[in-house]
């Protein structure tokens, strides 16, 4: 029944939407016609309402115990058949540099809240582990799908497009993996740190290859001169992110605290530190999502300590007169609220934006390309290969052999970062839409599969 119900909201939402979009389009067509100003305007108001509303009617899919971002997907790709359906309205947006704007801000907020939610120190205690499980996690899935895969299914494509094929393949989704060890209880388990701990790793070095592959794309030189010098800027780069965010975040953050110790400061300044980290990024040839990312890692709870507590705080320091074990759950809550109000803040931003990335990159999907039976047989194979690929970078866990297959089928799943890798891909022109159909294809198949797999493979795990 309860299926039953989110079937026929679902469709009855699409439905909706297919109906108001002729609506829509005799706006934009009048809006269009007036000759800019507050025509104009209103048109982007017009683009952002329909992305915003599509992602939350994709978020349905949650209901069936599937990730949002698999929801959001298949709303832009809706939104394609109805630009393929002559709906100009949505080829519009398909091609609105402010949408895509905003969508990429989506993309540098998402990396920025991974790289929030990283600790390098808990990383470091499986690092030996899970280093080994992230650089086969890399390299074997790059290698194969690069240059074996890619040349026998793709053989007319260029050798960039090739290499954005197989850099599709490096990333694991951290949040997806995450939330199926929150859920199962086994978030603490030794295996499953060193499944977040490559995670990050592999997105890491999979940014790396995104800022390498993107500088040949653009037509440099390829040599080994060339890949050497650039990947000693991005790890340049990375490094000295840190460490110069170590020495002058808490400074900065003590001097904005002098002017204003509120809630606004605190996520105006964290924004800023992702945005300038971003435009970083750009002058030594990487791209904003990797800055974006190192200033995530930089920035912690300790830099924000001049700040006002959020309100929880407040109100759990409120109570009096329970006994010693009452008291430390809550000094556990304080502490764990103040940690993460950075994170909290960040995320809600993200519900906004990030959303939109997804739905905006299901929407560049051409659907003409999806009614080509032969896209479905490639990607299929490329599925195989980049599950199984990930799969076997399990072998280099500790543990047994039942957390050896665990940590293996948890890397699968290739989510958010692998569909930044397919975009970036399509807007620099180094994939056709064909190879980007089957790059999101992929991503989805992956995504689909892992989760109920790896619950699957939980069921009978005992937690120590």
């Amino acid at each position: 029944m309860v299926k039953g119900f989110i079937k026929s909201l679902g469709v009855s939402s699409l439905l909706f939407l297919s109906s108001v979009a002729p609506v829509f389009a005799e706006v934009t067509k009048t809006e269009s016609e007036s000759g800019g100003g507050h025509g104009a305007t209103a048109v982007v108001f017009l683009f952002l309402a329909i992305l915003l509303i599509a992602s939350k009617i994709g978020g349905i899919v949650e209901k069936a115990g599937q990730p949002a971002v698999i929801g959001e997907i298949a709303a832009g790709i809706f939104l394609s058949f109805l630009a393929f359906s002559g709906l100009g309205i949505m080829d519009d947006i398909r091609h609105s540099e402010t949408m895509a704007f905003i969508a990429e801000f989506g993309a540098v907020i998402l990396l920025f809240q991974i790289g929030l939610e990283t600790n390098i120190k808990k990383m470091t205690k499986v690092g030996v582990s899970a280093l080994l499980v992230a650089i086969i996690g890399v390299v074997l899935p790059f290698v194969l799908g690069s240059f074996v895969f890619a040349p026998l299914l793709f053989p007319e494509s260029s050798f960039p497009a090739r290499l954005f094929i197989g850099a599709s393949l490096v990333a694991t989704s951290v949040g997806i993996t995450a939330y199926v060890f929150r859920e199962m209880k086994v978030i603490k388990e030794k295996f499953a740190q060193v499944v977040l701990g490559a995670a990050v790793i592999d997105d890491v070095l999979g940014l790396l290859v995104l800022a390498v592959i993107t500088a040949l794309a653009s037509g440099e030189a390829v040599s080994p001169e060339f890949v050497a010098i650039l990947s000693a800027k991005a790890f340049g780069f990375l490094a000295a992110a840190v460490i110069l965010g170590n020495v002058f975040a808490k400074t900065l953050s003590k001097g904005f605290s002098m002017i204003h110790t509120g809630t606004g400061m605190k996520i105006t300044l964290a924004l800023t530190f992702a945005l300038v980290y971003a435009y970083g990024a750009t002058l030594v040839g990487l791209a904003p999502i990797v800055g974006a990312f190192a200033a995530g890692l930089v920035l912690d709870a300790v830099h924000f300590k001049g700040f006002a507590f959020p309100e929880v705080v407040h109100d759990l320091l409120s109570f009096r007169g329970f006994d010693k074990k009452e008291k430390a759950k809550i000094e556990a809550l304080v502490e764990k609220h103040k940690d993460t109000h950075i994170e909290e803040l960040i995320s809600t931003l993200g519900l906004l934006f990030v959303p939109i990335f997804f739905v905006f990159t299901g929407l560049q999907i051409e659907f003409a390309s999806l009614l080509n039976p032969g896209l479905y047989v490639s990607a299929a194979i490329l599925t195989v290969v980049a599950f199984l690929t990930k799969a076997f970078a399990g072998v280099a866990a500790s543990g047994s052999v039942k957390e050896k297959i665990l940590v293996g089928v948890s890397m699968v799943p290739r989510g958010e970062v692998g569909l930044i890798f397919a975009a970036v891909g399509k807007s620099i022109g180094a994939i056709n839409d064909e190879l980007f159909s089957v790059i999101i294809i992929v991503v989805i198949a992956t995504t689909f599969v892992a989760p109920p797999l790896l619950k699957n493979l939980l069921k009978d795990y005992k937690v120590k």
